[in-house]
Order: structure tokens, then sequence, then C-alpha cells
């Protein structure tokens, strides 16, 4: 039985305190050394701001305090080497943080492995290996100095500080916690989450998902090119082309868009409703998108290029749909949700031009930031038409119409960058469709952002664009996507409508859920 009595006796000792007070001060350099940089651009406003950032930094630190608690416990030795390495890690982290805003992702762990070892040897400077060799120095002789605290393994005290740490970890900052986030995304630990989720990115888009299609064919009179635009957090009641009141979407207006006002998402966040929107799944049979392939392998088994464009990191649940292209480019290599200096669409619009002029690719799927939190990153500052826009990103200490004029030039921005998209196809036989993975609240019932189960939320934005090419081949489409402009959809019309605007004969092809 452990005795409480004489736990308490060696907790208070001179030793103990000493131990606990070392590696309270191993934490507290690691965070001043790694974490702290990915603190340095968080939107802070008043006082409150710097408390909640100086809190979640705490909460790292503690973290940061539990794990190294658990790993003094293996040795001196063991423990000055590891932590050698956290030091090293963590200050190469910050570096890049602190010099190009760079957020360690899974689309740099794509870029660092497939470019030549020539184009990332030139990443490595002398300014970043003195820092990181003296950072790793003071850590390294910081940990030995502290190993002169010698502690028996076997003492009951111990083994209830191992516990109570580990309780600790797995309470606090398990899986199924709200802290698990925040601390993952965070220097040094968002170094061991990206590679972890590297690896579950690339066992995913591994798996190998049966072929859906038995027949797929495309008469070559046919051949269109076909863009599929899918959106991030874009509510059509904020759209000026659907009567909101400020002019949001002056672009595709002037393009004669065809906007589909009552779509309807099953979802309400990314990581399930863009599976959703790209397989044949529907409400009565959510799972195949699961375990099916996506639209894109119905091109690809009609003989058509396929290309990917991605500004945001696949994420497990979709990542296989999204490397099934035969060309996949990574826009965004450097971002993170909790990185918040400019992240913005306008980086799709050279590799997207680069493949139009090709013409080599009749299909491309293009994944946006598009009007993700935080609002003020996701548009140039020339588009900031709407003032004034929330300096915090706590809600709570924003006015609500400074949220929504944000969120309203996120839309003004979108619109730019689909007009953009839209104007590289307007010699081409070609037909481009946006589509929006969920809503977005603001301030709806006191609610704001997403995930929430609002009805605002479901109703999702979707637009689609013809070419005059495309309406001389195809009029009876044209007609037909007209006479769905105010019918109320489900989004399980767009894999069958993206098969449809391409022509593509397949059995797998519903004509009833195509809006053309």
């Amino acid at each position: 039985m452990l005795n409480l009595k004489k736990c308490s006796v060696w907790l208070f000792s001179q030793t103990a305190t000493k131990w606990v007070l070392h590696i309270l001060f191993c934490a507290v350099y690691v965070g001043l050394i790694g974490t702290l940089a990915d603190f340095l651009d968080t939107p802070v406003s008043s006082i409150f701001d710097y408390i909640t950032a100086l809190l979640h930094g705490g909460v790292v630190v503690f973290a940061l305090f539990t794990s190294l608690l658990l790993l003094s416990l293996l040795g001196k030795w063991v423990f000055a080497i590891a932590y050698s390495l956290l030091c090293l890690i963590a200050s190469c982290l910050a570096y890049f943080r602190y010099t190009i805003h760079f957020s360690f992702n899974t689309m740099i762990m794509d870029v660092i492995f497939q470019n030549d070892i020539n184009v990332s040897a030139d990443m490595v400077t002398w300014p970043l290996l003195l820092w990181m060799l003296l950072t790793t120095a003071i850590g390294g002789f910081i940990a030995w100095k502290g190993g002169k605290y010698s502690l028996n393994m076997r003492s009951k005290p111990i083994v209830a500080i191992a516990l109570l740490a580990a309780v600790s970890l797995g309470v606090l900052f398990g899986p199924s916690s709200r802290l698990a986030s925040p601390i993952n995304m965070r220097i040094p630990f968002s170094f061991f989450y990206t590679i972890n989720q590297y690896v579950e990115q690339k066992h995913e888009i591994k798996q190998v998902r049966p072929r859906q299609c038995t027949y797929a064919t495309v008469n070559a009179a046919d051949s269109v090119t076909v863009v599929v635009v899918i959106g991030e957090a874009v509510r059509p009641s904020n759209l000026s082309i659907n009567g909101y009141h400020r002019q949001t979407t002056p672009c595709i207006e002037k393009w004669n868009v065809v906007s589909l006002d009552s779509v309807f998402s099953d979802y309400v966040y990314t990581n399930r409703s863009v599976p959703h929107l790209l397989s044949r799944a529907t409400t009565q049979n959510p799972e195949v998108a699961y375990s099916e392939r996506s639209f894109i392998d119905v091109f690809k088994a009609a003989g058509i290029k396929t290309a990917t464009i991605l500004n945001q990191d696949a994420e497990r649940p979709y990542a296989y749909f999204m490397h099934e292209a035969d060309t996949v480019i990574a826009c965004n290599t450097s971002k993170t949700v909790y990185n918040f200096s400019k992240w913005l669409d306008q980086d799709v619009l050279l590799p997207y031009q680069a493949l139009l002029t090709q013409n080599q690719y009749p299909f491309i799927l293009i994944h946006t930031i598009g009007s993700h939190w935080w609002y003020n990153a996701h548009y140039h500052s020339d588009y900031e038409l709407f003032k004034p826009v929330m300096q915090s990103r706590n809600i709570a200490l924003c006015d609500s119409m400074e949220i929504v004029n944000a969120y309203d030039n996120t839309i003004l921005y979108a619109d730019y960058i689909w007009g953009q998209l839209i104007e590289s196809l307007q010699h081409k036989k070609a037909v481009l469709i946006y589509l929006s993975d969920h809503g977005e609240a603001l301030g709806e019932e006191g609610v704001w952002l997403h995930a929430s189960e609002l009805p605002i939320m479901h109703h999702t934005a979707a637009f689609v664009w013809m070419s005059p090419l495309y309406k001389e081949a195809y009029p009876q489409k044209y007609n037909n996507l007209l006479q769905h402009k105010h019918k109320r959809l489900k989004t399980d019309f767009l894999y069958h409508s993206v098969i449809d605007a391409a022509s593509i004969e397949t059995d797998v092809l519903d004509s009833s859920l195509s809006v053309f």
C-alpha cells in the first residue's frame, strides 16, 4: 500500500522540490525558444486577449511539463539526449515561424520528400544552424545539470507522480479532449502530430477502393473542360447575387452565373461534408463516402486527365479523394488554422492557369480556403471594403458587425477569385461548378462559426457558370440548369452533375440527381 504520510514527506522534501522545479524550468525553456513563436501573430486588441494567449501558452507549457516529468523517470542520460532533440526540433520550427511565418503541416512534408534535395537544402542557412546549435547546446546543458537530482525509480512517491502525470496527459490532452487540438498544433507538439497525420494520410491514400463504374466513355466531339471548386463556409444569404443588401458578388454577377440558392448539406463541418460531396454518398447511404471512389475516378475511367489544386491541408477523411487525380498541386505548404498571417486563395490561380495553358487537363478540382475562420487572414487588404473589422479572435470581445464585415470581405475577395477562374475559361467549351462544404453562423441565436446544428449551417452556397461555347453545344443542359435555380437540392447533386457536365456515359450516373 502507498503510505500517504511518507509520500507527502517526500513530495515536500528538498530533493523533490528541486526535481520538479528543474522539470518546470525545462518546460518553460522549450516554451520560450519554440512555443512562443506560434503566438506572435495572434490577433490581440485588449488585455483580455493577452491573458487568453498567456493561458493558452500556459496550457502548452503544462503539457510539456507533464511530458518531461514522465521522460525524466527514464534516467538522466535518456532525459538529456531526448530533451536536447526536443530543443533542436522546437528551435528549428520556431526559426521558420519567425522568419517566413511557416507552420509545419503535412503538405510541407510532401514538398520536402518530393523536392530535389538541393532545393530543400537551400532552406538550411547559417543563421538557422547557429540558432539551432545555440538553443540545443543550452538545452542540453540545462538537462544535464538537472541530472544531479538523483531519483529512486522504485520509490512509491515517484511512481505516484508518474501515474499522476500520465493521467493528467491522458485526461487533459487525450484525443477526446477539447484541449487536444490547441496543444497538438503548437510547437513542439506540432512536429509529432504532423508526422502522425502524414503517416495516417498516406495510409488512407494507399487504400484500395474498388472502381464503381463498369464503363465510362465520352465522345471526342463532346470534350469539354470541367472545373469544380469546393468552397469553405460560404453561406448563400451573404451573396448579393441571392439578394443580399451588400454588393459582395459583382464579378460572378457580371459573368451571369446561375446561382442555386436552395442547396443543403447534411453536415456542418469540413471533415464530414467534403467526403459526402465528392462521392456517391446520400443521406440514406452516407457510408459510401468512406468506401468508394469519387467522380474524379469516373473521369479517369473515361480517359480524361485530371488535376487537383489544394489550398487546404487534405484531412484524413477526404485525403483519398484529393489524391485520386493524375496531378496533385498543393498551394498551402506553410499554414495551419493557428497561423494568423495571410492565407489567400489567389495562390491557386497560377497553377490553375498553367494547367489550362498546357491544355492537357480537361478536369480540375480546386479546394479553397474560402471563408474559413480567422476571416481577416482570408482576404487581401485591397478587399477590406466593409469596415470596421474585428481585431480579436475572441468572438465575445468583438462587435457583431465587425465580425460580419470581416466575413463579407472574404466573400468579396472570393468573388474576385471566382471571376478570375471563370475568365480563364471564357474562350473554351467549359463549365465551372462551385459548391461550399457548409454554411456559417453569424450570430443567429447567439451562435457563431460552424459545426453547430442551426438550419443556417446546413444552407450552403452553390452556382454554375457555362461558357458561350458550352451553352451553344448543350442548350438543353443550360435550360435544365435554369429550372433548378430555386429548387431545394441536397449536395448529393454534385457527383452526378459533374459527370453529366462532361457528357460522360457511365452506369454510375443518376440523371435524376443532376442539375443538367
